[in-house]
């Protein structure tokens, strides 16, 4: 399946066999089957833009993240997810070391603990910020003063070869919004509360 791309009047240029409905022009599906899809994937990323796109194991969450902090950078970080490995978490810490990542905020599943001690010790002692809570959810916010992209993914901080999608959006305000119920999260609020 080919790069999937919109012309300002919602019309869609790809293979034939292809079908994707979409609302507006800010859509850019696409599938990605190997790192070269990935170099594609990173470069349909703009401002006020959001991309879909779904992968097979070709790449993982911290490829996608390791491309971006290394293009936009010094970037503050917070992040969520239901699985952390050593791999991807060592590569965040090279990230900081390198002063890439100016500051990592991890919000993980509170099973993390029990699952992969090592791991968790490990992201302890280089996260800013850490938090465990019952989560499921996997989002990753990467902010520099310039610019505020936003990944929300069925994909873990692991290696896995399985089908995954996501949505990588360049917008400030959208990157806002996960920052703040990943920080009120962090910091103990129960963000859904009727009242909050």
């Amino acid at each position: 399946m080919a790069l999937i791309e919109f012309t300002t009047n919602n019309k869609v240029v790809a293979d034939p066999s292809t079908v994707f409905a979409v609302s507006n022009d800010v859509e850019r599906p696409i599938i990605c089957k190997s790192p070269e899809r990935l170099k594609l994937l990173l470069g349909a990323i703009a401002p006020c833009k959001s991309v879909h796109y779904v992968s097979k194991g070709d790449w993982s969450m911290h490829d996608l993240v390791m491309q971006l902090v290394n293009k936009y950078n010094p970037a503050t970080i917070y992040m969520t997810t239901y699985a952390l490995r050593e791999t991807p978490l060592r590569q965040l810490v090279m990230a900081q070391q390198k002063g890439l990542i100016a500051s990592l905020n991890m919000l993980i599943d509170y099973r993390a603990k029990v699952r992969t001690p090592e791991v968790y010790q490990l992201a302890a002692m280089n996260a800013n910020k850490i938090a465990m809570v019952a989560i499921h959810a996997k989002v990753c916010v990467i902010q520099t003063a310039a610019i505020s992209i936003s990944i929300v993914t069925s994909s873990n901080w692991t290696t896995n070869p399985k089908i995954e999608a996501g949505v990588v959006t360049m917008d400030k305000a959208i990157g806002d919004f996960h920052i703040d119920w990943i920080n009120k999260t962090m910091d103990n609020a129960n963000i859904f509360r009727a009242d909050q």
